[in-house]
């Protein structure tokens, strides 16, 4: 006798859809969760190697860091100083791997403080040229209008374990560990931040003894 293939009917096709979707839609979150971690730990790393790269230049220079006009871009001083020392391989840690991610905010000039004053955080050769980067470095001379809250993120000169005040009301005063921070992801006022855990957003922080921790909640927040 001549065997019958069967063939799925309409409904057990569509059930059959309805169970991939539902199986997918459980999956997803996970998977998502799994990618922004590990794009947290390799923005780990980039920090880590940064910091690396800091204390070789500190050694070369009297335990001096490279000093920018801002905190925010551009930062070609401390790129060059950087790379100069280092060697080219350097550039792609420069660059949070959220930078896809933080484009658009970056970019836009119109919903994010302050307005009328956009950015780049990619790494692409113009970036790289301009010095443009994917962090912001805390040893500045001045804040870039806008950008900061210059009472709470005060400019400093920063060294091997020493903050020195520029604003003469704080020249000689007392850093605390959170006046210690060496380079951050980059963030802007209202826009999200560019890490996520726990339904909660934050920042990684480079600090002066080089350790290394991912910042919950606003940064102004945990500055000070």
């Amino acid at each position: 006798m001549k065997a019958h293939s069967r063939a799925f009917t309409l409904i057990e096709l569509l059930v059959v859809i309805a169970i991939v979707g539902i199986l997918m839609g459980l999956l997803f979150p996970t998977l998502n969760r799994a990618r922004h971690s590990a794009r947290e730990k390799s923005c780990a790393n980039h920090l880590r190697q940064l910091h690396l790269a800091l204390m070789h230049y500190s050694r070369v220079y009297d335990g001096r860091f490279p000093v920018e006009p801002t905190e925010h871009n551009p930062h070609p001083h401390l790129v060059d100083a950087l790379t100069r020392e280092v060697g080219d391989a350097l550039l792609p840690c420069f660059y949070c791997p959220e930078g896809v991610m933080m484009e658009p905010y970056a970019r836009d000039t119109v919903r994010y403080l302050p307005t009328g004053q956009g950015d780049s955080v990619l790494d692409t050769p113009e970036n790289r040229a301009a010095g443009n980067i994917g962090y912001v470095y805390w040893s500045f001379e001045e804040n870039k209008p806008g950008w900061r809250n210059p009472t709470i993120f005060k400019p400093r000169i920063l060294r091997d374990g020493k903050v020195f005040y520029l604003h003469p009301d704080d020249v000689g005063k007392d850093f605390s560990v959170s006046d210690t921070w060496l380079m951050t992801c980059f963030f802007r006022r209202k826009a999200p931040f560019p890490h996520g855990r726990s339904h909660a957003q934050g920042v990684n922080v480079l600090f002066l003894d080089g350790h290394i921790t991912m910042v919950i909640g606003r940064p102004r927040d945990n500055y000070k």
